[in-house]
């Protein structure tokens, strides 16, 4: 929070400032890939430039007609996907991701403006695994991205 009680909007002097202070340099220490969809190029680019400064690998997609298939050429550890998108939202993504087998376990979390706990609900039931209220936070969301990307890492060590 900008003065401990307004949110704090990120601007790309922010990222600048806060990957550089170490706030987002708490991820995880190995490469992981993140695919980041989001049509908003200025979101986007925050996105990518935090996890990117925390040590993530980052696939960009700006249009979610393609993502089932990107994913599929080029399976990701996690999923950042905003909600509100023209031509298929991230409801309607979510669900095609779900439904492909090969795709079903990889976690995805929203991005959005949705924060109700009716919106939350939505999400959850739709077949996203957490979300990230916009504006973001750098460490909220590297911590929510981290926690994910813990979780896959001792799941796919019990299953070797």
């Amino acid at each position: 929070m900008a003065n401990g009680t307004e949110p704090h909007v990120m601007t790309p002097a922010d990222v600048n400032r806060d990957t550089k202070g170490g706030v987002c340099m708490d991820a995880v220490e190995q490469a992981r890939t993140v695919l980041v969809v989001e049509d908003n190029v200025l979101m986007r680019k925050l996105f990518v430039r935090c996890l990117e400064e925390g040590g993530f690998t980052v696939i960009e997609a700006d249009d979610p007609r393609g993502v089932v298939e990107l994913m599929l050429d080029t399976p990701p550890d996690l999923v950042v996907m905003d909600i509100v998108m023209p031509g298929v939202s991230g409801v309607e993504l979510i669900r095609q991701i779900r439904t492909d087998e090969r795709l079903a376990a990889i976690p995805v979390v929203a991005v959005t403006n949705l924060a109700t706990p009716a919106d939350k609900r939505r999400l959850a039931d739709a077949g996203f695994n957490g979300h990230v209220s916009k504006p973001i936070k750098p460490k909220d969301f590297l911590a929510t991205v981290s926690a994910f990307m813990d979780d896959a890492a001792v799941a796919e060590a019990r299953q070797a």
